[in-house]
């Protein structure tokens, strides 16, 4: 089980960096469409790197999801206690 979540821990971190480098392109991109007056530049760069930037997001998002559910190591878990 543990290299179940394992390997989701990966699949997150990559997804992870390849929508973050996605939209920084969506953004520079749009950038050099306005500096340079050029509207389908700025337009076109939604119908080419939007959909593979939203889908790693997403993807990124449903490792998130199932990571949330990997078990804490006994070290990590908080003890209470009524003492102050």
């Amino acid at each position: 089980m543990q290299a179940i979540f394992r390997v989701f821990e990966v699949l997150f971190f990559s997804f992870m960096a390849l929508f973050m480098l996605g939209g920084v392109a969506i953004i520079a991109t749009q950038f050099f469409g306005v500096v340079s007056l050029n509207g389908s530049i700025v337009l076109g760069v939604e119908n080419w790197l939007a959909p593979v930037t939203f889908a790693c997001a997403t993807a990124c998002a449903v490792c998130a999801f199932v990571l949330n559910y990997r078990p804490k190591p006994q070290s990590q878990e908080h003890h209470y206690s009524t003492e102050d």
